[in-house]
């Protein structure tokens, strides 16, 4: 299985982690456990759902803000893990 880069370096999940196993739980319908892994999987897929119906412009701003949000879910969890907290939706026990 392929290990991420930023984990394997500082031990902290980044906004990416949990998004595979957010994706078999939507595959499997459970929205809730979906959302407890990554919270941004769903409104991603969403998302990129709209995209055949977006201008290229659109498109751009589009990605460019996805990947501001997965940023700040990494810098969420990367003050969670100092602050020695693990809060559910954001930075799951288990993840």
């Amino acid at each position: 299985m392929f290990a991420c880069p930023y984990r394997s370096l500082t031990g902290i999940p980044d906004g990416g982690c949990g998004t595979t196993r957010s994706l078999l739980a939507l595959l499997k319908g459970d929205i809730l456990k979906s959302l407890y892994w990554n919270p941004l999987t769903l409104p991603t897929l969403l998302v990129l759902a709209l995209f055949p119906f977006l201008s290229p412009a659109q498109r751009q701003k589009t990605l460019f803000l996805i990947m501001l949000l997965y940023i700040f879910l990494t810098l969420i969890r990367l003050v969670l893990h100092l602050l020695n907290l693990r809060v559910p939706f954001l930075y799951p026990p288990d993840l």
